[in-house]
């Protein structure tokens, strides 16, 4: 049965609620997202907003050399939109210890992935992040803040929300700590044979079909820890095993990763090289602040719309669109997908 609209807003209040005041507890401060930027997010597929001077952009609807609907839109001025706040949050640290923000985001569907159940063109992460050089900090951490969320959503539900036994049980895991930490090379040991395409981010990575396969293996969140070279499409600290302080947070019974995230990057020049190795822009501003603060800090985003699906247990992250989106969500459903 799909989720009545009503229920997909009570869903959203209720989980979004209890987290933020899960963070207040454990001492982050909310900060506002930036929503344009200048700065091209490492390793990302930016969508840019243009600016009109004074008036609408002019937009062109066109086709390309292979006959397909392109857009042309001119304007005063361009600015790459969100697909994450990684490098905004660590900005911050200059001046506060702990903070997270509820960051809006626009990302192209890769194949397949309109056919996922789990993933959106536009979505909200939650954008975590500290100072601190310990990946068992961030990780206690956070499943602290899961705990603390889990037990305000089922000891104090809103009046509007419908939770039944299998929602409860759900919630109660999040808070099962601690949570099992599976390095990345023992996970695709497990899922080898599960097979799937080629992870349409990094060729290393585990498939849909793989994660799929890991998620259903267990019946509380677990992290994959430890992610080699090649795999991930961010700057992350390099451990001394030739592998990356970094960690994903896996939610059981097939619902997928819900949080991505790492320690970053000791030095302006590891991030340099990083950048290199994923594209030709070199990121001399985020390098340059990292040599003049000498910050070291660790976090991580959750997909937010992915957590509230899992607490609702929805198989289709769709059901939680709101009535009022009328953006490239509303496309999903339809077959139809944006060129990546």
């Amino acid at each position: 049965m799909t989720l009545a609209p009503n229920q997909a807003y009570a869903w959203t209040g209720q989980v979004l609620n209890a987290l933020r005041g899960a963070l207040h507890d454990a001492g982050f401060a909310e900060i506002l997202p930036a929503i344009l930027s200048k700065r091209f997010e490492p390793g990302a597929r930016h969508s840019l907003a243009v600016l009109g001077d004074r008036a609408l952009p002019t937009v062109r609807s066109i086709a390309d050399d292979q006959g397909r609907p392109t857009v042309s839109a001119i304007g005063a001025d361009y600015y790459y939109l969100p697909v994450s706040h990684c490098v905004e949050k660590q900005l911050a640290l200059e001046f506060a210890e702990r903070v997270y923000c509820v960051a809006p985001c626009l990302r192209l569907l890769m194949d397949g992935e309109h056919e996922s159940g789990r993933h959106l063109y536009t979505f909200f992460q939650v954008e975590i992040e500290w100072r601190t050089e310990s990946v068992d900090d961030v990780l206690t951490t956070i499943e602290r803040v899961l705990a603390t969320m889990a037990e305000t959503i089922l000891t104090r539900p809103s009046q509007e929300l419908t939770m039944d036994k299998d929602a409860i049980g759900r919630i109660a895991a999040l808070g099962r700590r601690p949570f099992v930490r599976l390095p990345f090379s023992d996970a695709r040991d497990r899922v080898r044979g599960a097979g799937g395409s080629v992870n349409p981010h990094a060729v290393g990575d585990l498939t849909h079909a793989e994660e799929n396969a890991l998620s259903h293996e267990f019946d509380a969140p677990f992290w994959l820890t430890d992610y080699p070279e090649g795999v991930r499409d961010s700057l992350y600290r390099r451990n001394g095993s030739g592998t990356f302080a970094t960690y994903d947070l896996v939610l059981p019974g097939g619902y997928g990763e819900v949080a991505t995230g790492g320690l970053r990057p000791h030095s302006g020049d590891d991030i340099r090289q990083q950048a290199r190795n994923l594209g030709p822009v070199v990121h001399d501003q985020y390098a340059a602040w990292k040599d003049r603060t000498a910050l070291q800090t660790g976090g991580l985003g959750f997909g937010l719309e992915r957590l509230i699906r899992y607490c609702a247990g929805r198989s289709d992250i769709l059901e939680l669109r709101f009535a009022h989106d009328q953006g490239p969500n509303a496309t999903i459903d339809e077959g139809q997908r944006l060129c990546a």
